[in-house]
Formats: structure tokens, sequence, C-alpha cells
């Protein structure tokens, strides 16, 4: 059945995939400029957006203070559908090769309160870096008093 929605076509998604980098890019100038709270604006509008952050999660080149903002913003949506939509993004940053990368985003899968993160925080539980590891158990211990 259609419901009046053409199929989209190579260079619809073509755009749409540069607009969510763009959205990437504003955020990360906004974070830069001081300015968290049009991010926040924007991802209680668009929740979704919440994914837009991740690049800069991601990017362990990304100014300190960037960083800092992007986890801010994260960390508002913890325990909630947004923030529990990108286990599987976060479940993948959690084999990064930088131990920053690694780090942020087992903090993050934390702060999911899902017992779905607890696969990709396990499969970390060996880390070879020992910041890592300590916030591995942090973020079990948070999921597991979540469970109770």
């Amino acid at each position: 059945m259609n419901f009046g929605y053409p199929i989209a076509s190579d260079a619809t998604r073509a755009l749409l995939r540069a607009s969510m980098r763009d959205r990437a890019e504003q955020f990360a100038i906004w974070l830069l400029e001081g300015r968290i709270k049009d991010v926040f604006a924007v991802v209680e509008r668009i929740p979704a957006a919440l994914a837009d952050l991740l690049p800069i999660v991601a990017d362990p080149e990304a100014n300190l203070n960037v960083r800092f903002g992007a986890s801010a913003v994260l960390e508002r949506y913890a325990g909630k559908p947004p923030l529990k939509a990108l286990i599987p993004a976060l479940g993948m940053l959690t084999g990064h090769g930088d131990a920053r990368v690694r780090a942020d985003a087992c903090h993050l899968l934390g702060l999911t309160h899902s017992p779905a993160a607890i696969k990709y925080l396990e499969a970390r539980r060996d880390d070879p870096d020992p910041d890592v590891r300590e916030i591995v158990a942090e973020s079990l211990a948070e999921l597991q008093s979540k469970e109770e």
C-alpha cells in the first residue's frame, strides 16, 4: 500500500546523509563557541539528532570542550529512548582504536540504563587501557543497580 510517499532516490538519500553531516558539524561549531543551549534546543525538538553527536565522540582529535559538550548533551538523555537508540552505535565505538573513544562509549552505554548495553561492556572488561576497564566496571555496576 502506498501512503503517498515517493520512494527516495539515490540523490535524496545523498542529500539526507549530507544534511546529517552538516548538523553534526553545526553541533561541533556551537559547542566550540560555548552554545550548548542551541544543541540542547535542536535535540529537544528532534531527539534523533542526538545521534549527530556521535561523530564528535568518535573523533579523538576533537577539541576537548567540544567533546565535553557532546557528552553533556548525551548525558542529559540518560535512561531515555533517544540514548537507548544509540546502543548499537556506541557498542561499535567500544572497539575504537583510541582509548578515550572507547572510554566515552563505555560511559555512555552505562547511562543508557539498558540491559542491551551489557554485552558491549562485558566485551571490554579486559581492555588494554586501565581507564577503559575502570569505566567498564563502573558502567556495569550502574546497569546492575538499575536492574534491582
